[in-house]
């Protein structure tokens, strides 16, 4: 068995530097076909994390108010909406955000597979645990800074959060720092700043029309949106995989080419990105 690197898309030197190619018609436009092709398979998991990342909130509702319906209600009628209240939805949010970021990584990672046209399953998922400790510290830094940003100047918040988007994978992928990956995603960010802004308005426009069909639009926004995150990351930053050569008795290596394309028919079903 021989084992190659394969490189797809840019690097992290040509993403600090501002040399990738990022064009946000073409992203959004590959992101959506991507979408439609693995809807099926990715759907289920982005569920998973999603009702996981209620299911969170919710207990952290209950623990600091005693009933999550007190904050709901508050926030539906707008009457005992108290700064206490206030504080607790957004501290259990946060929580929520925390302890679910092992999952959150897993999403991120299929959506990858998703970015160099590999399948992916709903049990997948769980390909973000191995990262639990560092992903949740991820998240527990950006969220701290993004929460920072809004209360100084809510549009520095929402900057902060386009300029974290690829932290988790990088950590993940790149096998890169917490605070490394922080400072790589925010100047990559940065020096293709009129790109992203671009694709991330479109994307909240998609989240803003969601919401008005009762949150039926979610169904597709959600997994769109990690589908276009991995697309970002793969022109910018660039995603390694490891290409596994069989080699039978007798050939030599100018048959590593046919033994390639038989490989990967019969390892299709089984053949997930691995950061």
């Amino acid at each position: 068995m021989n084992n190659k690197s394969l490189q797809v898309g840019g690097s992290i030197e040509k993403a600090v530097s501002g040399q990738s190619e990022l064009q946000a018609v073409s992203v959004l436009q590959e992101a959506w076909k991507v979408t439609a092709k693995h809807f099926l398979t990715f759907f289920p998991a982005v569920a998973g994390w999603f009702l996981a990342q209620m299911a969170l909130l919710l207990l952290a509702l209950k623990v600091q108010l005693g009933d999550p319906n007190i904050f709901f209600n508050a926030f539906i009628s707008g009457e005992g909406l108290t700064p206490e209240v206030v504080q607790a939805g957004v501290m259990a949010n946060f929580w929520a955000e925390v302890l679910s970021a092992p999952l959150f990584a897993g999403v991120s990672l299929m959506a990858l597979n998703h970015a160099v046209g590999l399948p992916t399953k709903p049990r997948h998922l769980v390909k973000g645990f191995p990262f639990a400790v560092v992903s949740a510290v991820t998240v527990l830094l950006t969220s701290s800074l993004q929460g920072v940003g809004n209360v100084l100047f809510p549009i520095l918040g929402l900057f902060l959060a386009m300029a974290f988007s690829m932290t988790i994978t990088l950590v993940c992928e790149k096998r890169v720092s917490p605070l490394k990956a922080i400072q790589y995603s925010t100047v990559a960010t940065f020096r293709k700043i009129l790109p992203m802004s671009a694709i991330f308005i479109v994307v909240l426009i998609l989240f803003f029309l969601s919401f008005a069909t009762f949150g039926l639009g979610l169904i597709w926004t959600i997994p769109f949106f990690f589908n276009v995150k991995a697309i970002i990351y793969r022109n910018l930053f660039g995603i390694t995989l490891q290409v596994t050569t069989v080699r039978k008795n007798g050939e030599d290596d100018n048959d590593d080419l046919d033994n390639d394309k038989e490989n990967h028919n019969k390892e299709e079903d089984t053949k997930v990105f691995n950061a």
